[in-house]
């Protein structure tokens, strides 16, 4: 088990009791919920180290209906920015209909500016059942084989790591379930050993 496993665990469990208040008080979570939209990523695997939710929608990709999920958003006065796109056009990813949301309690006083850590954000995926499988796949082996010591490590390896630039880019949370989860690969000099051979685009 990872020294700090105690405080790790306490940290996680505080920003995904947050992430429950701010979606009830926002009007968010009904709006997702009832749009199909299901949590996914840190928040399910319980290795929150960061304002970051991501929820995605298995259905056959439809941008009107897409569009209304953001225009309801809009709405409860908590998204301080909504950005779409479609990535079978774009092409960034494979696949998907996507909102990047930022949230932010109206009530709060001053901007938010870029990096304003009290700022959550939210990631939206739409797109069909077989393009989610074998992410899908993958994170549920992930599930299986999380032990405490293993979740220890992922938070105490994301705690670091989540402050780099690239998080989010060329390095992602993936990379560290897939290094401690699928290789065993606890610290951080091992997981930069491999990332360094084996880049991946994986979303999660």
């Amino acid at each position: 088990m990872h020294p700090e496993a105690e405080r790790l665990f306490s940290a996680d469990e505080a920003l995904r009791r947050e992430a429950d208040e701010m979606l009830a008080q926002s009007g968010i979570g009904a709006i997702l919920a009832g749009a199909g939209y299901v949590v996914v990523g840190s928040y399910a695997m319980r290795t929150m180290t960061r304002r970051d939710l991501d929820f995605e929608r298995a259905e056959e990709p439809d941008w009107a209906r897409h569009w209304e999920v953001g225009t309801q958003l809009s709405g409860t006065g908590w998204c301080v920015r909504l950005r779409c796109s479609d990535v079978y056009k774009e092409g960034f990813f494979d696949y998907g209909l996507y909102w990047d949301v930022r949230v932010v309690d109206p009530a709060r006083e001053g901007l938010a500016k870029p990096g304003d850590p009290s700022v959550w954000n939210l990631d939206l995926w739409t797109a069909r059942a077989q393009e989610f499988a074998p992410t899908r796949a993958l994170r549920a082996a992930w599930m299986s084989a999380m032990t405490g010591e293993a979740r220890s490590c992922i938070l105490a390896l994301k705690e670091v790591l989540c402050r780099e630039p690239e998080y989010g880019r060329s390095l992602s949370a993936m990379h560290i379930y897939e290094a401690v989860l699928g290789r065993g690969n606890t610290d951080l000099s091992e997981l930069s050993a491999w990332l360094r051979g084996r880049p991946s685009e994986q979303k999660g």
